[in-house]
């Protein structure tokens, strides 16, 4: 149930399109944004794992140019379906009186006083612009005391803080990226127009509406797993969930092994079995919540990108690999462009798996990832269990 509601289980055709891609986005309602491109940018990832190889720039085109899609804060920094703009607006305001940003517009105020207004009145006046591209991107030298940190008292450009603050309050939205920075426009000129004159949903009502959508995107899924999702208060979780079995849109359940109640919603995901070969993201949101991953597939999720390498035990960006409907085995991907490879620096089996069994599917997986990349070959280093195998099969060895 669990990856069915994540829109697998269906099989994949030659050539997906653009309502593909769409009807990705609208079961998972969310695509967490990472900017880390050791691979390919981790939103682009989640629709290639239930679709397979399609056009990148499809995506791009369904957010930037169609707006199927809108850039904010969903379970983090993400693309979220556009029919979820008004139960999120609740969230806008309570970012634009966040203490915070209070905190940062008084000192902006003392220091640069109407600058944060100057900054909302030159994009109205320019179109979408990166922080770089403000007349005064107001940049601050580092702080030594606050080195390890990015609080909006010691960040390299109070230029970037105050368009991030229109941005989270929801008068600025993201209309394009120049490489990894956003391009931020006045909303009005992003979001359409017929959304954004649908009345806001009331907190309460907001909340509802994203606890529907999470529990559509889960299958069955306890309290805890739900308000993760679109990351909601749990008290407030818990309230939205009463009243939406008290209305008959969820049922509880007590799924076997679990300690907690779960939730389905009304129709229920079906527990038809599925047959898969996918590698996940490390940000798919079939894994956001660790817990949850944990007591469904019995895997304990890690990612270690910002452990230090001598203390690493799968690799730098490792990818989860499902087979059938288990996580079998974990895999480090990197993209060489300049080489036309796709790398695996590592491939590790879980327990109870065997690499005759897994090694096939997931070298034709690797081989349709690299193709999907524009990589011409596939590199396997001899590290972890399971790459021999896998470098067999790819050699036509195996």
């Amino acid at each position: 149930m669990a990856l069915r509601a994540q829109g697998f289980g269906t099989r994949r055709k030659t050539g997906p399109g653009p309502a593909d891609i769409r009807r990705v986005l609208q079961r998972l309602g969310a695509l967490q944004i990472d900017a880390v491109n050791v691979l390919v940018r981790s939103h682009y990832l989640p629709v290639f794992s239930r679709l397979g190889p399609y056009p990148v720039d499809g995506l791009d085109r369904l957010v930037y140019r169609q707006v199927a899609a809108f850039e904010y804060w969903a379970h983090a920094a993400s693309i979220v379906a556009i029919e979820l703009h008004p139960a999120l607006r609740w969230r806008m305001d309570r970012f634009a009186t966040h203490p915070q940003w209070a905190g940062f517009l008084a000192r902006m105020e003392r220091e640069r006083p109407g600058y944060v207004d100057a900054v909302y009145a030159e994009v109205q006046a320019r179109g979408p612009m990166t922080f770089s591209e403000l007349t005064d991107p107001a940049r601050r030298p580092k702080n030594p005391r606050y080195a390890a940190t990015t609080t909006l008292w010691d960040r390299g450009s109070d230029g970037k803080s105050v368009l991030e603050y229109h941005y989270d309050s929801g008068l600025l939205a993201v209309a394009g990226r120049q490489g990894f920075n956003r391009a931020f426009d006045l909303a009005e000129r992003v979001i359409p127009a017929t959304v954004l004159g649908a009345p806001a949903l009331a907190e309460q009502d907001g909340q509802r509406a994203l606890v529907r959508r999470a529990g559509t995107a889960l299958g069955v899924a306890t309290i805890g797993d739900l308000a993760d999702y679109f990351r909601l208060p749990v008290a407030a979780t818990r309230a939205r969930v009463r009243e939406l079995v008290d209305a008959g849109e969820f049922v509880a359940t007590r799924p076997q092994g679990w300690a907690e109640p779960g939730y389905l919603g009304v129709p229920s995901a079906s527990a038809r079995q599925v047959q898969l070969s996918a590698l996940l993201s490390p940000f798919d949101s079939l894994l956001w919540d660790r817990r949850r991953t944990e007591r469904v597939f019995g895997f304990r999720h890690s990612f270690e990108l910002y452990v230090p390498a001598d203390k690493r035990r799968f690799g730098y960006y490792v990818l989860p690999y499902v087979l059938g409907d288990q996580i079998v085995a974990r895999v480090d991907l990197k993209a060489d462009r300049a080489a036309g490879a796709l790398l695996v620096p590592g491939a590790f089996l879980e327990a109870g798996h065997r690499a005759d069994d897994v090694a096939g599917p997931l070298a034709a997986e690797l081989h349709a990832m690299a193709d999907w990349l524009g990589l011409g070959e596939v590199v396997v280093s001899a590290n972890g269990d399971l790459a021999p195998a896998v470098a067999a099969e790819l050699s036509g060895t195996g």
